[in-house]
């Protein structure tokens, strides 16, 4: 399962490197508070980090309505956090694809930036990636009042994507690499993946896992992120590919678990 077979250079300004490269820079991307070596950053640096995620989000938001602007009936919305974004970016060559991720955000900041977004046509899908920008263990991501958060704003995200697209797929929380573990809680992978599941069980969406091959370690991590930050993937062209598929599923009326 690879996309690999397009001309899209692999060091180019859409992957993950050339995002890195390109000065989106490592806030961005949702690596907000980590030092080199996936040390914590002391707050000087993550005040900094932020600074880039904000300034990252206030170009996001001209670009992706651009898209939406140009973008045709029935298409594909790709929303979130930088999964969506970097998944976005390796399926580029879809015309029918709006890249809506913004790297660095968490629920709820995207359910803030989407009343700067508005859908001039209707989608035929949107897939919504959350979770791994929620569960950064210095909020306790497991108390009662970060889950109710993480859970309103995702229902309020959901709520705008059902209004314009016809079906709405939720991703399950992706896992992380053991890198990431000082900083995010690999535990609450699965509980906010539960939660996801109880508000589409709700809300009339559907969660889908398109990490599924990737959770090869204990509980919440994977062997396959890239390492120092153990957030993103390796290859975004095999969970494009994937995605395909169960779009294609979809379409024909029988979409896999």
């Amino acid at each position: 399962m690879s996309g690999s077979d397009d001309d899209r250079p692999r060091s180019g300004p859409w992957t993950r490197r050339g995002l890195l490269a390109g000065g989106v820079g490592a806030a961005a991307l949702g690596i907000v508070g980590l030092g080199a070596g996936g040390i914590l950053a002391p707050p000087d640096a993550v005040r900094h980090d932020r600074q880039i995620a904000e300034a990252h989000l206030a170009a996001r938001l001209p670009a992706i309505r651009a898209a939406l602007a140009a973008a045709r009936p029935g298409f594909v919305f790709l929303a979130g956090n930088s999964q969506a974004e970097l998944l976005g970016a390796a399926m580029a060559r879809r015309p029918d694809v709006v890249n809506g991720g913004i790297g660095g955000t968490s629920a709820r900041r995207y359910a803030g930036a989407i009343d700067g977004l508005a859908f001039p046509v209707r989608a035929g899908v949107a897939v919504l990636f959350v979770g791994t920008n929620d569960i950064l263990r210095r909020a306790d991501p497991l108390s009662a009042r970060m889950a109710g958060g993480f859970a309103a704003a995702t229902g309020r995200i959901v709520t705008w994507l059902a209004a314009n697209a016809d079906r709405v797929l939720v991703a399950a929380v992706p896992p992380i690499g053991p890198e990431a573990g000082a900083e995010r809680d690999p535990a609450a992978v699965a509980g906010y993946t539960a939660l996801l599941r109880d508000l589409c069980a709700r809300q009339g969406c559907r969660v889908f896992d398109p990490f599924a091959d990737l959770r090869d370690g204990p509980p919440g991590l994977t062997t396959r992120a890239v390492p120092p930050d153990g957030v993103h993937l390796r290859d975004y062209d095999i969970l494009a590919a994937g995605l395909e598929t169960h779009l294609r599923a979809l379409r024909d009326g029988a979409p896999p678990d």
